[in-house]
């Protein structure tokens, strides 16, 4: 028989054999099968949220740079002149648009009802820097000054809608802290700008000058910015905090830029899948080691059957072969198992997530790698004891 042929029996009769252990293998391969499943399902979990991430970067902009104002020790935030701030894109930075922003929040008042909302006053970059569109009407301006003008977002707009049973319109008015503010327009539905850290649906926006009119002391918070094109994010970072540095002796600026914050998303994508495969490679383990002590009882209740092939003339190799593909077959079918296990748990937790899912490319190839080097190094050992087992002591065991 050629060498072929001869693997070709051997895989026939495994096949056979694995039958004889099918009740005992359950729980080693239930082993493999969750570990399998741990490293697909976080395989999967970390891909498609690594590509919504940078999908939702993109659509809010990589270019992005959130620059705040820090106090040093227990002084008070220091207060950034506006001027300084509106210069920063002809110092050559690295930026090519700012826009200022004194934030507060508080109790609206339209009609009857009282809304919670976020004030903002900012200078006119903010609208283009946060992709924020208008609905109806105009959008702030600097022209406009201390006038008490607000753009409301498309939340408080349609709980207004709701209350008063009509649209919110240019010309109607509403009240916060005491100041009667008249609407010019309404935002269209924006998504929540976590770089600048806005919430453009939740918030009215007014004139950066008209913060005096709403609160008693309005302080700069924030800076938003946009890097000038061709320009290096951690170079344009260290030369605003250095430029501000000198002209803030009470405090410092933190910058962070979109790029900065993708890089820390990334590597706490990292950690959490080196974690995730901590566990399933414990669970691989503990699943290998039920295989091997599978085999290792199967060698020891088919001794007679070993003794007989070796007496007729089966090789040595040939038990050992034999062996470590039930070994191999065990490991596959737990990892088949896992890897269908993973792909639906990845599947579930994208689709709950509200991502679209997407199969990470290292899914398949590593289940199959996983089954192959569980099967070889927990089936090595069971081979080579039944390949060692003497013919004629084999005939004689019950």
């Amino acid at each position: 028989m050629t060498g072929t042929g001869i693997a070709v029996e051997i895989m026939r009769e495994t096949l056979g054999d694995i039958r004889l252990v099918k009740g005992r293998g359950i729980l080693a391969l239930m082993g493999v099968a969750i570990g399998t499943a741990a490293v697909i399902a976080m395989l999967h979990v970390g891909h498609n949220a690594r590509k919504a991430a940078l999908s939702q970067f993109e659509t809010l902009g990589t270019d992005l740079v959130m620059i705040q104002p820090q106090a040093t020790g227990t002084e008070a935030v220091p207060q950034v002149p506006i001027g300084m701030v509106l210069d920063l894109p002809k110092q050559g930075l690295g930026v090519s648009e700012v826009s200022a922003i004194v934030q507060t929040g508080g109790k609206v008042r339209s009609g009857r009802i009282d809304i919670q909302a976020t004030i903002i006053a900012a200078t006119d970059g903010l609208y283009t820097l946060g992709k924020a569109r208008i609905d109806q009407g105009r959008a702030t301006s600097d022209l406009d000054r201390f006038s008490p003008f607000a753009v409301i977002g498309s939340e408080i707009a349609a709980r207004i809608d709701r209350a008063s049973g009509r649209p919110v319109a240019a010309g109607d008015q509403i009240s916060f802290g005491g100041q009667v503010l008249t609407v010019i327009g309404t935002l269209k539905d924006t998504p929540s700008n976590f770089i600048l850290n806005i919430e453009f649906n939740r918030s009215i926006v007014v004139p950066f000058a008209a913060a005096r009119r709403l609160i008693s002391n309005p302080v700069i918070g924030n800076i938003a910015a946009r890097l000038a094109p061709g320009a290096s994010d951690q170079a344009t970072a260290e030369a605003l905090r250095n430029y501000f540095t000198k002209r803030m002796p009470n405090g410092f600026m933190q910058v962070t830029t979109a790029r900065e914050m993708i890089a820390s998303i990334e590597e706490q994508m990292r950690i959490y899948a080196t974690l995730i495969l901590g566990i399933g490679a414990v669970s691989l383990v503990v699943g290998g080691v039920g295989i091997m002590n599978v085999m290792l009882m199967s060698v020891m209740e088919r001794r007679q059957e070993i003794g007989l092939r070796l007496a007729v003339g089966a090789r040595r190799k040939d038990i050992r072969l034999m062996f470590l593909c039930e070994t191999l077959i065990l490991s596959l079918i737990g990892s088949g198992v896992g890897t269908c296990l993973g792909y639906v748990a990845g599947w579930i937790f994208t689709d709950s997530s509200g991502w679209q899912f997407e199969a990470a490319p290292l899914a398949l190839p590593l289940g199959a790698g996983m089954a192959l080097v569980v099967g070889l190094f927990f089936g090595i050992y069971p081979a080579a004891r039944a390949a060692r087992l003497d013919p004629v002591t084999a005939l004689r065991s019950e």
